[in-house]
């Protein structure tokens, strides 16, 4: 169901596909559409077959035959003295045969039980990948559209440096050339390499765009020849709202990261493994009923019940019986690599004790401290740009030196760049709390949020 959402959205009319698409829409097109996901969905669907195999052990086990064979003439039975047998083309006849046991298990002293478990834990392992899939894929989308975003809001300015350089740069020339001596040689060379250096910028910055916009539309599902347009147009300003406490967040990964259902369920699943391999040498107690039938007309049918009798006979019945498979070697090597998977998990549970808390509190950290350097570049970059036009209106009347207007201009597209930058580095971070906490950036928001 969820691949055929997917391939409806990738299918939708080109007027449709031009609707800007938000964050939280991207996010939920990219899970509907990434193959990591569907990789991770085929992986469940794999393992509940196993479910599946599993529980097929207690359905009826039906095994039969049947077939057709010419047979020639033969008058008289085993308890005659004279037997004739006919080999003419008119004695020949058909000779059928049918035979058919149904078995029917009613109990394997535990190893059923402890095999459905394992497999059912597994199963949810599996599920709790795909959520670890969709985290993944969220988080990617979060940074492709921030970083889309960061690169085009870049370019007016850049776009404004480059007009106002080709504006100082006809000026100089224009004053250099009336010999007025208020611009030298010097200046005009230090305003055309500052020119050069915006018109560097710019190109970066429209391929950086271009390409994280490409790389966003392969993870929406977007075909190359329909356009994608986002709802924002430019970066969105940090949250001013308080981070959760750390002690929220760390209950909240505790109850929603899906490694730790991976855990608990992968150990579940690797205990009821080695208890299901201990019990590989249990018997299997069934009931089951077989019936015989062969019938061949050119065969005289013996009347004596002790004789067998494979031409023309009736024979059935029904019984109940212990099944082995008796291996022990291989049973106690199984048992022992289910052992060894189970201090594999044992460890990973560990790991995750210590590491999911430090990963949440690192991200709390990373979150705060990029708010604050957010706050610190949009002053930065308001000073900076009061510098640069201070610095330009003093060139245009003639009372500057265009190695101050070139070093207001640097200032400003550094700060510019800079305060970007810490507006990206913060919606990364604040993605990567997210999907630290266990829930999908972009699209959740945080607890107490």
């Amino acid at each position: 169901m969820r691949r055929a959402i997917g391939v409806v959205l990738c299918l939708l009319p080109a007027l449709a596909s031009a609707e800007p698409l938000s964050l939280a829409d991207c996010v939920a097109r990219a899970l509907a559409n990434d193959p990591r996901i569907e990789e991770a969905e085929a992986k469940v669907q794999g393992h509940e077959a196993t479910l599946a195999e599993v529980e097929s052990v207690f359905y009826p086990k039906l095994k039969a035959i049947a077939w057709v064979a010419p047979m020639f003439t033969v008058h008289g039975s085993a308890l005659d003295q004279d037997v004739r047998r006919d080999y003419s083309l008119g004695a020949w006849g058909p000779y059928t045969h049918l035979k058919a046991q149904l078995a029917q298990p009613l109990t394997t002293f535990g190893r059923y039980n402890a095999g459905k478990s394992a497999a059912t834990h597994r199963v949810m392992v599996e599920k709790a990948r795909v959520r670890e899939a969709q985290h993944a894929v969220a988080l990617e989308v979060v940074r492709m559209y921030m970083t889309h975003l960061m690169a085009r809001g870049i370019l007016p300015a850049l776009d404004n440096a480059a007009k106002l350089l080709a504006d100082a740069e006809k000026t100089g020339r224009d004053e250099y050339e009336k010999g007025s001596g208020k611009v030298t040689q010097t200046d005009l060379m230090r305003l055309r390499y500052g020119a050069l250096e915006v018109e560097k910028y710019r190109l970066t910055a429209r391929d950086g765009a271009d390409l994280s916009l490409a790389a966003l539309r392969r993870l929406v599902g977007q075909p190359a020849d329909l356009p994608l347009e986002l709802a924002d147009l430019r970066l969105p300003e940090a949250d001013p709202a308080p981070l959760p406490e750390l002690d929220v967040l760390v209950g909240e990964a505790t109850r929603e990261r899906p490694e730790w259902t991976q855990i608990e369920h992968g150990q579940q699943a690797a205990q009821a493994l080695e208890k299901a391999e201990k019990m590989a040498n249990a018997p299997v107690f069934f009931v089951a009923g077989e019936v015989s039938y062969d019938w061949a007309p050119t065969r005289d049918d013996s009347p004596n019940p002790y004789h067998y009798d494979p031409y023309n006979d009736l024979v059935g019945g029904i019984a109940v019986g212990l099944l082995f498979d008796l291996d022990p070697a291989l049973a106690h090597a199984k048992a022992d690599k289910a052992r060894a998977l189970q201090a594999r998990v044992t460890a990973l549970r560990r790991l995750a004790d210590s590491g999911i808390p430090l990963q949440v509190r690192k991200a709390r950290d990373d979150a705060s401290r990029q708010r604050e350097l957010v706050r610190l570049a949009t002053e930065a970059e308001t000073c900076a740009k009061r510098w640069m036009t201070s610095a330009a209106a003093g060139y245009v009347a003639g009372v500057g030196e265009a190695k101050d207007l070139l070093e207001g201009l640097a200032a400003y597209l550094f700060a510019r760049r800079d305060h970007l930058q810490a507006l990206l580095d913060w919606h990364v971070t604040l993605g990567e709390l997210t999907w630290a906490v266990g829930r999908i950036p972009g699209k959740d928001p945080l607890p107490g949020l």
